[in-house]
């Protein structure tokens, strides 16, 4: 491990953990406001060429996702030059409605604030989709 894969401390670890594991599960309950709010004011989500900015926007993308279930793995996290912390992570998303399996990778830029931390942005490469058989 480098130093600069190194936070300031297990809760910090934890912290970006449980950030990540409520991003999967207010989506799966479809907790628009919830999920949002793990965003910062002006936070991102990019999905490949397509940016969804802001919380109200963010918070009706969640409540018209498709039911399913998102799987995460472990986080690679590292604090960057500027304090803020940089996280990478693989993930698969099973859709409910069509059988459908999407895997690839996240690409997080989160911050500190006041109320805890929060995605400034999120990026989603889609590398697997695996449509249902017919």
């Amino acid at each position: 491990m480098t130093d600069s894969s190194v936070l300031y401390g297990d809760a910090d670890l934890v912290a970006v953990i449980q950030l990540l594991a409520d991003y999967g599960r207010f989506v799966d309950d479809r907790d628009g406001e919830s999920w949002a709010g793990l965003f910062g004011a002006s936070g991102i989500l990019a999905v490949g060429d397509r940016e969804i900015t802001g919380r109200q926007a963010l918070a009706a993308f969640a409540v018209r996702s498709p039911r399913g279930v998102h799987l995460q793995g472990v986080p690679g996290v590292e604090k960057a030059p500027d304090g803020a912390i940089r996280a990478s992570s693989s993930f698969v998303f099973l859709n409910g409605e069509t059988g459908e399996v999407l895997a690839g990778a996240y690409a997080d830029l989160i911050a500190r604030t006041d109320g805890g931390l929060v995605f400034v942005r999120r990026h989603i490469d889609i590398r697997v989709h695996l449509r249902a058989a017919v």
